[in-house]
C-alpha cells in the first residue's frame, strides 16, 4: 500500500476543487459508527452554490420517474438531487479524511461532479462514483433519503420494531423502468433528517448529512433480502437493520484498502 506524507497527499488527493471543510463528527451507537457531516454555509458557500446550481440543471434533464414509475415534479426532482449532491459531497469529504489519517492515495475517476455532457443518465437520488485506489477501480453507489417520522436511532433499529430498522441499505434493484440490474462494488447510505421541502432553506443556513449505513457488494449478496420497500413493480436487494452489518466506518476502511 502506498504511504504519502499530508502535504503530498492532500495536493494529489483532492476529490474535487472545492470540497468542504465541513464539521466531521464519528457517533457511536451502541458499537455501531456512523458518521454526521455538517455543513454551514457561511463557510462553505462555494460548494453549496455549486450543488444548487448543479441540481438545478440536472433537475431539467433526468428521467422524471422514480422506481416504481410514477412522477416527480421538477420541484420533487430539485429536492432529491439536491440530496443526492450533498451525500456525495460528505462522502468525498470524509473519504479524504480518512484516507489522509491512514496515508493512503485514491483517485476519483468519475463522478457526479464531473459529469457534464450526460446528466440525463444520473439518477434522483442516487450518485454512481468511481475511485481507483492502490491502482484498483472501485465503483461506488451512493444513495440518499429524507427521514421526517422517526428518531435517528430508529434508523439504525434501535430499538427493533418487529425485527426491523426504520430504513434498510439499498443495493441493486429492477423496476418496470430500469429492468436491467447493475451491481456496483460497494453502497453508502445517507440519511437527509428533515423534509425534502426544507432542502432549500436549510442549505442556505446549516445542513447536516449522515453517512449510516454501508455494505459490499459481497455482503448484500451474502446478508441482503429482496423487497419491493412496498413500490409496486420494484425489487431492490435490501439489508435491515443497518446495523446488522458492518458500519460505514469499517466499510470505507474496506474501500481504501
Amino acid at each position: 500500500m502506498e504511504r504519502l506524507d499530508r502535504s503530498t497527499f492532500l495536493r494529489q488527493n483532492t476529490a474535487t476543487n472545492f470540497l468542504a471543510d465541513m464539521n466531521i463528527e464519528t457517533v457511536e451507537l451502541q458499537g455501531y459508527n456512523y458518521i454526521k457531516l455538517t455543513y454551514s454555509y457561511a463557510s462553505d458557500k462555494e460548494l453549496l452554490d455549486k450543488l444548487i446550481e448543479k441540481a438545478t440543471r440536472m433537475a431539467g434533464v433526468v428521467n422524471p420517474h422514480s422506481p416504481d414509475g410514477k412522477l416527480r415534479t421538477q420541484d420533487v426532482r430539485f429536492n432529491k438531487l439536491l440530496g443526492g449532491l450533498l451525500a456525495e459531497a460528505a462522502f468525498l469529504t470524509y473519504l479524504e479524511k480518512r484516507a489522509g489519517e491512514k496515508r493512503v492515495k485514491f483517485e476519483v475517476v468519475d463522478s457526479s461532479f464531473t459529469q457534464e455532457e450526460e446528466l440525463e443518465k444520473l439518477g434522483f437520488n442516487q450518485i454512481d462514483l468511481k475511485i481507483r485506489v492502490n491502482g484498483v477501480l472501485k465503483d461506488i453507489e451512493i444513495r440518499s433519503s429524507f427521514s421526517y417520522k422517526t428518531t435517528l436511532q430508529r434508523l439504525f433499529g434501535v430499538p427493533l420494531v418487529n425485527g426491523r430498522g426504520a430504513f434498510s441499505i439499498i443495493g441493486w434493484y429492477t423496476s418496470e423502468n430500469k429492468p436491467k440490474e447493475v451491481k456496483k462494488d460497494y453502497y453508502i447510505f445517507a440519511i437527509h433528517l428533515y423534509l425534502p421541502s426544507e432542502a432549500q432553506k436549510r442549505i442556505q443556513e446549516n445542513i447536516e448529512v449522515y453517512l449510516a449505513g454501508a455494505a459490499s457488494k459481497q455482503t448484500l449478496e451474502d446478508k441482503g433480502e429482496d423487497s419491493s420497500l412496498k413500490q409496486e413493480g420494484a425489487r431492490f436487494r435490501v439489508i435491515n437493520p443497518l446495523n446488522s452489518v458492518e458500519d460505514p466506518v469499517a466499510v470505507i476502511d474496506e474501500i481504501l484498502s
